[in-house]
């Protein structure tokens, strides 16, 4: 935003005749003046044009001789104001609209202090505020009283030369508009003073009125004399140029084929047709300004619209009709005065010979006047209307203004990563070796105007990456300000937004950002009825509104919040209490009713439920600090979806953390450390899941549960099958203790399990015979009742059995099975598709062995199990040496020890894909008894039996 950007803190006020940025020029709104001897009275803006600094300096000093109604008052009031707030850079716009603004001072003073923190607004103006509003009432009723008088200052102004006119008409333009309410305290005190002044002013020297009544009719062709100098006509105000498009700043990354788009759409080929209407959208932080001006600035578009050519709107401060005109007429150029401000304005944009381009920035501030928006949409459609013109409009929001299919719309999105460094090094060159860069700039979701702030941070204090970024996650975009405006103050820049008019309009608006701000990965609308907004009794109008300021994304059905606004939203100070208890109990909701088991009808919706949402039910979840069995039993459901698609500990970890606090839910503590155990045992970290295993087997025997505690049994035996220090005697003893209790219990289902545990172990121990009679006998008990889940266990490791007795045929036929099973259940298919890739090579088939592996390794990294992708690579591997394709072996071999030296015990793994690694250079290398021990271990080719 470049519209009345105001000074640095530091920087200097401006001396009396210095020129200030382009600023709104005041029109006539009023009556023109006509011809005759009877001059009509002079408006305020005119006043405004001759005044210079010199004459407001000797108006004031003689004020005792030399009233001037209404015009008079006025300047008096603006000069006041001007020394009030020298310090703070205040702007007056125009001073025909000084009684009007002094009466929204209030309005103004409230809006600009939306952006601080609320406590402060609340704290400290709450009474001033209320004083404020009877004060400005009177002021007005004073100056509407005084301006109803016979205006005499004009004839002061007789000699003023043009540039003095001009640059004290800037000066005045800056006195109020951009009040600085930094000073806000005082501002009672301020406008006491002035209202003083206006009765001291009015009754003392209505007496000197009366005197100078008679020598205004000997000036009155002076008056008219300086009148006709400097205007052309009768109906028009001294000639002024268009304000030029501010030039974008260096710092610009990751738009170059944006600006290109934007040029293409505003540039067509074919002179006879209307000029096209371009929308850039987007929420505020990304750079829309830049971008337009990028735009404008580019070669391409400037040999269409030349820079004379080029008109700039910044809208951002246009609260309303007459000051969205105002600033139209303004920018540019008007300088026609019927008293009709848009037919000026139109007139205006017909009269050039030459293409123009309007650019409308900002335009939400006009839009979003919900009570005006139909004659914001009439002003614009009249100025589209016009043929010479292209309209560019930038605004925070995802539609247009007005029917799509006027429109060529673009969004703006964050910068990639590569832009997102390159803003951040232009400003903290010393983050170039910080390898830390890349996560804050992924936690400041690559927004634009973030990173900006933050790499002014670590320039200024000098501080790592790693260190803003805790210090981000602690505080939020408090921490991204540094400045009054929304261009240096991340919070002022989304409050914007947040409390604009769409969002006012509807006021469960602000509780569904909430929701959705607690939702990082986004949500649909139909799960957004049924689950996290299900108590709205109507979404749309709230989902409007957030679309319409562009607080929330949509990406095909998802809609989402950006990271910063959401960092913004979830501030402590900001953030609704009763939107995380109520988003808790809907996860909660949510997990119960997904909870199937593999082989359920409804499993694998269920599955594609979960996986869709638990980036967000991990969020909301993982928050909770509260030992709320429920709670704990939602993580458990999550933990063990998390089981069947990808093994992961975070929710597991949390559900066990939070049972500390229990003692009287003895089953769901045990629950949870089985859930714990079987993740570890997952990703390959046998220890740690031995010892989660023996704690819930402990658990499960004090209270006593039988069932539980044998189950507990059976997943010690197999994760015993890992761990080298354990006897074969000790596993079986486990499986056939919990076969005892199961027999017992006269549950078949677990027998079956009991069997099919005592099969792997025997096949793992070359007793192949007894093992695939158990797996065929357990996989025929597990189909009636049908349990599908154990059936394609059962399928898998009888292919197994049968690859380490060499029967490739069987083994590929039982393995084909276990992938069909696997893949129709919904679950993990990985192990079992490597398996069919080893029978492949076995069999001297490398090509289809090299297939097969290549899609089980795509199905293995999915999951995640570091055991099953090193061996993968591994088979991969040997099928490429075996073609001859050595470096290809080699890297593969490389690869396959990267993944198995995240084991928990890896050493006989990385022992074999060393010795492949030299076997691939040399193929007739014998290996050492140890090694042939590790290789036999996995590949039945190196077994000598």
């Amino acid at each position: 935003m470049h519209w009345f950007r105001r000074p640095h803190r530091n920087s200097k006020a401006l001396t009396h005749f210095d020129d200030p940025e382009p600023t709104v020029v005041a029109k006539n709104s009023g009556s023109p003046v006509k011809d005759g001897d009877n001059l009509a009275n002079p408006t305020v803006a005119e006043y405004a044009s001759e005044a210079a600094k010199e004459f407001l300096d000797a108006l004031e000093a003689v004020a005792d001789q030399i009233p001037v109604p209404g015009v008079a008052m006025a300047v008096k009031v603006a000069k006041g104001i001007m020394q009030a707030c020298e310090e703070s850079h205040a702007t007056l716009e125009r001073a025909e609209d000084l009684k009007s603004r002094i009466k929204k001072l209030m309005i103004i003073l409230v809006d600009e202090l939306k952006g601080k923190k609320r406590e402060e607004v609340q704290a400290k103006l709450k009474e001033d505020i209320e004083l404020l509003s009877k004060d400005l009432a009177y002021i007005q009723k004073k100056l509407n009283k005084i301006g109803s008088q016979n205006a005499l200052a004009l004839i002061f102004f007789k000699g003023l030369n043009e540039e003095k006119v001009k640059k004290c008409v800037s000066r005045l333009d800056n006195s109020l508009e951009n009040f600085n309410l930094a000073r806000r305290i005082n501002d009672t005190n301020l406008l006491n003073a002035l209202q003083n002044q206006i009765i001291a002013f009015h009754t003392s020297h209505q007496k000197s009125l009366d005197e100078m009544n008679g020598k205004m009719d000997r000036l009155q062709a002076d008056v008219k004399a300086i009148l006709k100098n400097k205007n052309d006509s009768p109906t028009t105000l001294h000639p002024r140029g268009r304000a030029s498009v501010p030039a974008n700043g260096d710092n610009f990354h990751g738009r170059e084929s944006l600006v290109a788009q934007l040029v293409h759409a505003l540039t067509p080929n074919s002179d006879g047709q209307k000029r096209p209407r371009v929308c850039l959208l987007g929420p505020g932080g990304m750079g829309k300004t830049s971008t337009a001006l990028a735009v404008m600035a580019d070669s391409d578009m400037r040999k269409h619209f030349p820079e004379k050519n080029q008109i700039w709107v910044p809208c951002v401060k246009a609260t309303s009709v007459s000051f969205f005109l105002d600033t139209l007429y303004s920018s540019t150029g008007t300088t026609q005065d019927t008293g009709n401000t848009l037919k000026d304005i139109i007139s205006e944009l017909q009269s050039s010979s030459e293409p123009l381009v309007v650019l409308l920035d900002n335009f939400e501030t006009p839009w979003n006047l919900l009570d005006s928006r139909g004659e914001i949409q009439r002003i614009l459609n009249q100025i589209s209307e016009i043929p010479q013109v292209a309209v560019f409009i930038t605004m925070r929001s995802s539609f247009p203004p007005g029917s799509n299919k006027q429109w060529q719309s673009f969004d703006i999105e964050a910068v990639d990563e590569i832009a997102a460094h390159k803003i951040y090094l232009d400003i903290c060159s010393a983050g170039g070796d910080d390898h830390d860069v890349s996560v804050l700039l992924h936690a400041l979701g690559y927004m634009p105007l973030a990173i900006t702030l933050m790499a002014n941070i670590a320039r200024m204090t000098g501080l790592g990456a790693a260190k803003l970024l805790e210090e981000y996650r602690r505080i939020g975009t408090a921490m991204l300000q540094e400045g009054p405006d929304a261009e240096q103050n991340l919070d002022i820049c989304i409050s914007l937004s947040v409390d604009s008019q769409p969002m006012k309009s509807h006021p469960k608006a602000y509780d569904l950002l909430a929701k959705l701000a607690m939702l990082p990965v986004g949500t649909t609308y139909d799960v957004l009825t049924k689950w996290w907004a299900h108590d709205f009794p109507n979404l749309m109008g709230p989902l409007k509104a957030l679309t319409d300021t562009a607080l929330i994304k949509r990406q095909d059905t998802h809609y989402f919040v950006l990271p910063v606004i959401r960092s913004y939203i979830l501030d402590p100070s900001r953030f609704l209490p009763n939107v995380r208890t109520t988003m808790v109990a809907s996860a909660c909701n949510f997990l119960s009713h997904h909870n199937s088991s593999p082989g359920d009808s409804s499993f694998v919706d269920h599955a594609k439920a979960l996986s869709a949402e638990e980036g967000n039910l991990q969020e909301i979840l993982l928050a909770v600090e509260d030992s709320e069995p429920l709670v704990i039993e939602a993580l458990l459901v999550l933990a063990r979806h998390h089981l069947s698609t990808r093994p992961r500990l975070e929710a597991v970890d949390h559900a066990l953390r939070l049972t500390h606090k229990l003692e009287s839910h003895q089953i769901l503590i045990g629950d949870v450390l089985t859930c714990y155990g079987r993740i570890l045992f997952k990703l390959d970290c046998y220890d740690d899941a031995q010892k989660k295993f023996t704690c819930a087997r402990q658990m499960f025997l004090s209270i006593p549960d039988e069932r539980r505690a044998a189950m507990s049994s059976l997943d010690l035996a197999e994760v015993y099958t890992f761990m080298h220090d354990v006897a074969l005697s000790e596993q079986l003893d486990l499986v056939m203790d919990a076969k005892s209790v199961f027999e017992k219990l006269d549950d078949k289902q677990a027998v079956a399990l009991s069997l099919y545990r005592q099969g792997a172990l025997l096949g793992q121990a070359y007793q192949h015979k007894e093992a695939i009679e158990l797996l065929i006998h357990s996989r025929k008990m597990f189909e009636d009742p049908a349990d599908a889940v154990n059936h394609a266990k059962c399928s898998y490791t009888l292919g197994m059995v049968y690859y380490w007795a060499k029967r490739y045929d069987k083994g590929f036929i039982a393995g084909t099975e276990a992938v069909r099973e696997f893949e129709h259940l919904g679950q993990y298919s990985g192990e079992s598709m490597q398996l069919l890739g080893q029978i492949l090579f076995m069999k001297g088939d490398y090509t289809q062995a090299l297939e097969m592996a290549v899609q089980a390794l795509a199905i293995c990294k999915l999951y995640g199990r570091p055991l099953d992708i090193g061996l993968t690579l591994e088979t991969i591997g040997r099928s490429w040496a075996k073609m001859d394709r050595i470096a290809d072996a080699k890297e593969a071999y490389a690869d396959a020890m990267k993944y198995f030296q995240r084991m928990s015990d890896s050493g006989e793994s990385v022992m074999r894909c060393l010795f492949l690694t030299r076997q691939a250079d040399n193929p007739l290398l014998i290996p050492t008894e140890e090694e042939r021990e590790m290789l036999a271990s996995m590949h039945t080719d190196f077994d000598p039996i």
